[in-house]
């Protein structure tokens, strides 16, 4: 994919989790290394293969794929190890056929290539839809030419070069990435939750993450806001919104919390800090936090689930 420089520095932080700051959601200890690195901590929950050949990795990349479009696994990561710089950037080219399905994150000091496998074109609407949604905002509040939409761009984050599904910069800043969105399956939302981790941690220049859980059985979608934190030294992330999008008794319904200093509240929308994305604070009367309601949350799900085959087209 299409590469920017490197927008962080090595550092180490605690990553908590989801409202009230507890990761034991995720099945996450005390022991555990997002204390350090998030995205080592997700390269070590993924078995790893030993790089053999660049068709082998390819081999195993389009298999993990057919098996996610055929249901045989949930399971969308694979890591390989002993991969060199070289052979990274040939895979992860945009000109390579397996750009078009993967994700990728590679730790240039380790070798280690994580391969985030997209199981359908429900993951691509996701993430189009989304963006969309974004647009639609800043173009409301005249502040659309002030951000850049870099879509899958691969960035430097300490050690590792890792690729969004879909990320933003404001226009000034020489394509330091304030927002990101991550898209997966509900059963890899713990590692949705590393990733959002590892793009908010190590004083790197994204202050927002996004992250959209689909479930393939389901009607079922979930979306939670991360936000950069401050605890003590080192920045931290925070879930600060959780909402569950879902259909009962043939009505899709929205139940959500945001928690800001310590006080949680009920929500059915997305509200995005506006100076978080734009890189400043608002100036004009139409600048204002980016609100997502849940009436274009509901339109965004029923879109995604008709195109999984979940509500009739």
């Amino acid at each position: 994919m299409d590469s920017l420089r490197s927008i962080s520095d090595s550092s180490e932080s605690l990553c908590p989790g989801p409202l009230c700051s507890d990761f034991s959601n995720y099945g996450v200890s005390s022991d555990d290394s997002i204390y350090g690195d998030p995205l080592a901590q997700l390269a070590k929950e993924v078995k790893q293969e030993p790089f053999t050949t660049s068709q082998n990795l390819r081999k195993s990349l389009e298999q993990r794929h057919r098996d996610l479009l055929q249901d045989r696994t949930r399971d969308q990561y694979l890591a390989f190890s002993s991969v060199t710089p070289a052979q990274s950037h040939e895979i992860s080219d945009d000109q390579s056929r397996e750009s078009k399905f993967c994700r990728f994150s590679f730790n240039t000091e380790t070798g280690i290539l994580v391969a985030k496998v997209m199981p359908s074109r429900a993951h691509g609407l996701a993430i189009r839809s989304f963006d969309f949604l974004i647009s639609l905002e800043l173009l409301a509040m005249n502040v659309y030419d002030d951000m850049r939409p870099f879509g899958s761009t691969t960035v430097t984050v300490g050690n590792w070069t890792k690729e969004a599904d879909s990320c933003w910069a404001p226009a000034s800043t020489d394509t330091k990435l304030s927002f990101v969105v991550e898209v997966g399956l509900s059963e890899s939302s713990r590692r949705l939750a590393l990733d959002a981790c590892g793009w908010l941690e190590r004083h790197t220049s994204v202050k927002l993450v996004a992250t959209i859980s689909l479930n393939g059985e389901t009607s079922e979608i979930t979306l939670r806001q991360w936000e950069r934190v401050s605890r003590s030294s080192s920045p931290s992330a925070s879930c600060t919104t959780s909402l569950k999008i879902f259909r009962t008794s043939n009505t899709t319904v929205i139940t959500g919390e945001s928690s800001y200093n310590g006080v949680t509240t009920t929500t059915n929308q997305l509200q995005l800090p506006f100076e978080k994305i734009v890189g400043h604070p608002s100036r004009q009367p139409l600048e204002r936090d980016l609100v997502i309601p849940a009436q274009k949350l509901i339109v965004f799900a029923e879109k995604i689930w008709s195109e999984q085959g979940l509500l009739p087209r």
